[in-house]
């Protein structure tokens, strides 16, 4: 049964010496002395066998067959009303949410008019700021990365 050899008159004696354990169930001892068997043992395989059934439930019910989703084709009429149905659907949701206007540009002062007719800032300040800018792009240009090591690192992997 289940090898290639197997033929389809065995007998039943013979099936169930193929499904015998090589390993007997174990013997445990109680405390005052007297030999017995422990019957706990099927019970804990018919949990297992009912915990693996249920396990085995639950997953055949969460797997999505992909390879089904190929076979249904769709006509280009069936498509185009589908796509039709999701678009007047989703105008309807839309519809229902409360629209958000676009926020304006956040205001540096109340009074514009007022800091457009205030005095320039001085040339001296403008040279400053320049200056400052061209020393940190001169910092920046010369800051040098000396690699000590590679930096791929190859693992010896047995």
């Amino acid at each position: 049964m289940g090898c290639c050899y197997s033929s389809e008159n065995e007998t039943p004696e013979q099936d169930h010496e193929e499904r015998k354990p090589l390993i007997p169930p174990p013997v445990s001892k109680p405390p005052n002395g007297t030999d017995w068997i422990t019957t706990s043992v099927p019970s804990a395989r018919t949990d297992e066998q009912a915990l693996l059934t249920s396990i085995l439930t639950k997953t055949a019910q969460n797997i999505i067959d992909v390879s089904a989703a190929d076979s249904v084709m769709m006509e280009q009429h069936e498509y185009m009303d589908k796509a039709r149905q999701y678009s007047t659907k989703l105008a309807v949701l839309s519809n229902g949410l409360p629209q958000k206007k676009a926020l304006a540009l956040p205001s540096l002062t109340s009074q514009p008019h007022q800091v457009l007719a205030s005095d320039l800032v001085p040339y001296s300040d403008v040279q400053q700021v320049s200056k400052i800018a061209a020393y940190a792009y001169s910092a920046i240009s010369q800051i040098k990365v000396d690699a000590k090591e590679d930096l791929v690192v190859q693992f010896a992997i047995p």
